[in-house]
């Protein structure tokens, strides 16, 4: 899996400038990715936000696969403004332990944080995803010298993929965005004269920040309670999904759909 940063890039953008017999190198291409890849994202931040736009759905697994959850198929924009398109279903164990990387095999992460004790009342698992990188397609590279046995092999493409995570805390990020949620709703709930004069005299909103924590939180898990051993108890509670900690990003097919129905 290639190197992803943990923020968004600050520094100004470069694009290349073509001339003739100029002589472009690997880190020309990269530059020309990178620039468009950028402008994307913030694209994405400044003009959209953040959250799951459609699908997404996490639902509990039967009975014999007990703490398993199965993420379905759906697209979600991250707080740093790339896209995530989950293409299949994902099956999460939540007790699951150290398991392998997300390019190797499409399979959650273990788990961040320290899980809640035993007498806890709320025990509760965030089911949340990151957008991820992901090498492929080796291909041989020509050798720089003479030698015969100087050949060797490099990744000619890099894929988009995702990474999935059980969270025990929820991510800075949400939290942050609950607050500034509450603070639109009270507007929202005005009067529609007194809405429509505060969205016209209302200044240009600051520009927002970008986190460093990439996570979306997909849904949240109760856990069923535990016996004085730590493991589930002989009722075999089934698993409760929530999505009140979900942030959803309404797409624009979704607004005009829901004005024309006002009309």
């Amino acid at each position: 899996m290639s190197e992803l940063p943990c923020d968004c890039t600050t520094d100004p953008l470069e694009r290349l400038r073509y001339f003739s017999r100029q002589l472009l190198t690997a880190d020309d291409m990269r530059t020309e990715q990178a620039y468009f890849r950028e402008k994307l994202r913030r694209h994405n931040r400044y003009l959209h936000g953040w959250g799951v736009v459609c699908g997404c759905t996490v639902e509990p697994v039967d009975k014999a696969q007990d703490w398993t959850v199965r993420v379905c198929p759906g697209y979600v924009v991250d707080p740093q403004g790339d896209d995530i398109s989950i293409d299949r279903c994902v099956s999460v164990d939540l007790k699951l332990g150290a398991i392998p990387e997300p390019c190797i095999v499409r399979w959650p992460c273990p788990p961040v944080g320290e899980m809640p004790g035993t007498g806890s009342r709320e025990r509760k698992a965030y089911i949340a995803v990151r957008y991820a990188e992901c090498h492929s397609r080796p291909v041989k590279v020509h050798p720089a010298g003479c030698g015969c046995d100087e050949t060797s092999c490099e990744y000619s493409r890099i894929r988009d993929a995702f990474e999935i995570k059980v969270l025990w805390t929820l991510p800075d990020s949400h939290v942050a965005a609950h607050k500034d949620d509450e603070a639109w709703r009270d507007t929202l709930l005005k009067s529609p004269p007194e809405l429509l004069r505060r969205l016209l005299t209302m200044p240009a909103p600051p520009c927002p920040e970008c986190v460093s924590d990439p996570w979306v939180v997909l849904a949240t898990v109760l856990l069923p309670a535990q016996d004085a051993a730590g493991a589930a108890g002989s009722g075999q509670a089934p698993l409760q999904v929530s999505y009140a900690d979900r942030r959803v990003l309404l797409s624009t097919q979704r607004l005009q759909t829901a004005l024309l129905s006002l009309t």
